[in-house]
């Protein structure tokens, strides 16, 4: 019995630094894309952009410029949808500015898309994470406020990150209806699973309840000075 219960915890610990690789590895690949799509794909439609133009004033007064004009509507279109694909990728704030303003954007971004009234609280200074933390927490904020406006029947939703002793803390909750009695387990669940294997990956944990005044709220608590390398997290010492 011993032995087959080192051996599966000798194959969870493999599980997990599997799943940790493939998270790192679709990151980066998010990474380079959207990096791509900005420089690359944004000069060329920014040089487009800028010729279309120039034909327009030559083309003043003519009926053609009408359709010119309509040429650049549907241009200015074709570039925020690339904007916009590019941050859901992965947004470059969150390498050139760090959390704090990634969570910031993405609080007004989503706000805005699924018309709901969000609030952010933030330290004054930014959360000392490695760039492997800072993304995972990115990417939890953004997996609960993709659930509050697919699920929750909100209308606000508070977003809260702390610096607390050695442990970064976030909370993100609703006013909404709330997470249902047993947790579902279906494929609108799998985003909540995501977010509880960032957060074990990383040697913290995922807390989803109800919060105190109603609506669903999370809760991911993670420990500051891990190994850098999350396939190690959980290996006993």
């Amino acid at each position: 019995m011993e032995q087959e219960s080192t051996e599966r915890d000798g194959l969870a610990l493999a599980l997990r630094r599997f799943s940790g690789s493939l998270i790192d590895a679709r990151e980066e690949e998010r990474r380079r894309i959207s990096r791509e799509l900005h420089d690359e794909m944004g000069q060329r439609l920014s040089a487009l952009k800028m010729g279309l133009m120039g034909l327009s004033e030559e083309l003043q007064g003519r009926a053609s410029q009408k359709q010119l004009q309509a040429m650049l509507q549907t241009l200015d279109g074709a570039v925020a949808a690339m904007r916009r694909i590019a941050a859901d990728l992965r947004p470059l704030m969150l390498d050139d500015l760090g959390l704090n303003a990634a969570i910031e954007w993405l609080a007004r971004e989503s706000g805005h898309r699924l018309g709901l009234e969000v609030s952010v609280e933030l330290d004054d200074s930014e959360p000392p994470a490695d760039h492997r933390m800072a993304t995972a927490l990115y990417r939890m904020v953004q997996e609960a406020l993709s659930n509050v406006g697919k699920h929750a029947r909100a209308r606000r939703v508070w977003i809260a990150l702390h610096h607390v002793g050695q442990q970064l803390q976030l909370t993100v909750q609703d006013d909404g209806r709330g997470f249902p009695s047993p947790l579902p387990n279906r494929d609108d669940a799998f985003g909540l699973l995501g977010m509880s294997e960032r957060a074990a990956l990383l040697g913290g944990s995922l807390l989803l309840d109800q919060g105190p005044a109603g609506g669903a709220r999370v809760r991911v608590v993670l420990p500051l000075g891990q190994p850098a390398d999350p396939r190690r997290a959980g290996e006993p010492a």
